[in-house]
C-alpha cells in the first residue's frame, strides 16, 4: 500500500490497548491530584513567545533550539508551548488569581513541543503532567510536592524509582557561587567543548545539564553549590530533607541537580528510574519564587513539578501494572447480525440496553461464526444473534458464552432479560 502522508518525525499515534493504559494512568493520577488539593487547569498550547523567553531564559537550549516558534498572520510571535509553568502563570495572574488567599494548587495534563532529538521515550510532541502550587515559601510545601509526585507514581504501581534533590540557592548566594564558578570554568576553558563555552557568560550553571563526561568530571573538582548557599536557604533545605525522612520517602542528595529552567531557585528535585535506559529521568522540578513577579505580578512564591507520561508508561511497560488495564475493549453484550436488516433490528435494540451495560453491534456483514469470535476476542459475557428469523418474531438469541446456554428473548422483554442475567 502507498501511504500518502505520514506521521511528523518526533511524533506519534496512541490507539487501541495503548490509549487504553493511558486512561487508566490519567484516571488515578485525577484522583490522587484530587486527594491533595489540586484542581485542573487547561492553558492554551500557543502563547507569546516572549512569555517563555522571559521565564525560561534566552540562552537555553529550550529556547535557542528546541521551541517551535512562528509568526502570525497578524504580526505576532507566538510559540508552542515548549512546558506548562510559564503558562499556568500567566493564567494566574491575567485572571486576577492573585488576589485569592491561600496557596492556590493546580495541575495539568497536556502535550508540550520541543523540536528535540527523538528516541525511546523522548518525542517533539510529548505529554506531561504536573502541579503548580502557588502562594507559599513554606519549605512543608515542598515536601509536600516531592511527595505528591512519588503518589501519582505509587498510584500505577511504579517501581524502581529514586528521589534526587538539591539546593541551588537564592538571589542572596546564588550569584557568588555564579561568579565563582564562572572564573573556575574560564580557567579550564580548552576542557570545554566549543559549542558549549557560551553557556559560561549566559549561566554557567546550565553546564551541569551538559550531556558531556568531560564536562561533568570537570564540575565533580569543583566545590558543590550546597556550601556557598545561605544560612536561611540552607535551613530551608534541611527542613525539606527532614520532612521527606519523616514521610519515609527514600531521596538522595546530588550536588549537581540544578535543572535547566532558569527560574528554579533553593529546593531542585528529580525523580529517576533505576534502569539502563538514557531516559531514566521521568519527573522533575522545584520552586519558583520570583516567577511570578518576573512574569510582571507581585512577588508570589511557588514550586511545581512535571511527569514525563511517555516516559513513565515506557517504564510501567516493564511489567503489567493491573490486570484489568484493557478493560475498555471489554463489552458485556456483543450483538451478532446476518444482513443490514438484523444490523438496523439489533441496533435499535442494543440503543435500549446502552444505559446500564456496554454493548457492541457488528455491522461488518460478516458470517455469524466469524462475528462469534469478535465478542470472544472482545471478552463479551453474553452474545445476542439476530437473523431473518429473530426479525419476523421480534426476538433475539442470548447465549451465555461461559455456560453455552442460550434462549430466546423477545425484544419486549430483552431490557428486563438482559439486566437479570447481568446481574445474575
Amino acid at each position: 500500500m502507498n501511504i500518502k502522508y505520514r506521521r511528523l518525525k518526533g511524533t506519534r499515534d496512541v490507539m487501541l490497548e495503548e490509549i487504553e493504559r493511558w486512561r487508566w494512568c490519567e484516571a488515578r493520577w485525577s484522583e490522587t491530584l484530587a486527594r491533595y488539593g489540586y484542581g485542573e487547569i487547561r492553558t492554551p498550547i500557543i502563547e507569546p513567545t516572549d512569555l517563555f523567553l522571559r521565564s525560561v531564559g534566552e540562552g537555553t537550549d529550550i529556547v535557542d533550539k528546541e521551541m517551535y516558534t512562528f509568526e502570525s498572520k497578524g504580526g505576532e510571535s507566538l510559540t508552542l508551548r515548549p512546558e506548562m509553568t510559564a503558562s499556568v502563570v500567566r493564567a494566574y495572574l491575567e485572571n486576577g488569581l492573585v488576589r485569592q488567599p491561600g496557596t492556590l494548587k493546580f495541575y495539568y495534563m497536556g502535550p508540550m513541543f520541543r523540536h528535540d532529538r527523538p528516541q525511546a521515550g523522548r518525542y517533539r510532541q510529548f505529554h506531561q503532567v504536573g502541579v503548580e502550587a502557588i502562594g507559599s515559601d513554606s519549605p512543608i510545601l515542598d515536601a509536600e510536592v516531592i511527595r505528591t509526585a512519588m503518589a501519582l507514581f505509587e498510584s500505577v504501581d511504579a517501581r524502581g524509582l529514586t528521589v534526587k534533590v538539591n539546593s541551588i540557592g537564592c538571589p542572596e548566594c546564588k550569584p557568588g557561587y555564579v561568579s565563582e564558578l564562572k572564573s573556575f570554568l574560564q580557567d579550564h576553558l580548552e576542557e570545554i567543548p566549543a559549542g558549549m563555552r557560551s553557556r559560561i557568560d549566559i549561566n554557567p550553571l546550565r553546564l551541569y545539564d551538559a550531556k558531556d563526561d568531560g564536562v561533568q568530571e570537570l564540575l565533580a573538582g569543583f566545590k558543590p553549590i550546597t556550601e556557598a548557599i545561605c544560612p536561611a536557604c540552607r535551613e530551608h533545605h534541611e527542613i525539606v530533607l527532614g520532612t521527606l525522612t519523616d514521610l519515609g520517602i527514600p531521596f538522595e542528595e546530588d550536588p549537581a541537580l540544578v535543572r535547566g529552567l532558569d527560574y528554579y531557585c533553593r529546593t531542585t528535585f528529580e525523580i529517576t528510574a533505576l534502569s539502563g535506559r538514557k531516559q531514566n529521568s521521568l519527573a522533575g522540578g522545584g520552586r519558583y519564587d520570583y516567577l511570578v513577579e518576573q512574569c510582571g505580578g507581585p512577588p508570589t512564591p511557588a514550586v511545581g513539578f512535571s511527569l514525563g507520561v511517555e516516559r513513565t508508561l515506557l517504564h510501567l511497560n516493564d511489567e503489567p501494572v493491573d490486570p484489568q488495564r484493557s478493560r475498555q475493549s471489554v463489552v458485556d453484550i456483543y450483538v451478532a447480525c446476518k444482513g443490514v436488516e438484523a444490523q438496523r433490528f439489533g441496533f435499535v435494540s442494543a440503543d435500549l440496553l446502552r444505559g446500564f451495560c456496554r454493548v457492541e453491534v457488528d455491522v461488518t456483514d460478516r458470517s455469524l461464526k466469524a462475528q462469534a469470535k469478535s465478542a470472544n476476542l472482545r471478552q463479551a459475557r453474553f452474545l445476542l444473534t439476530v437473523g431473518e428469523d429473530e426479525i419476523a418474531q421480534e426476538n433475539l438469541q442470548l447465549k451465555n458464552l461461559e455456560t453455552g446456554e442460550q434462549l430466546p428473548v423477545a425484544r419486549a422483554q430483552l431490557l428486563t432479560a438482559v439486566r437479570e442475567v447481568l446481574e445474575g
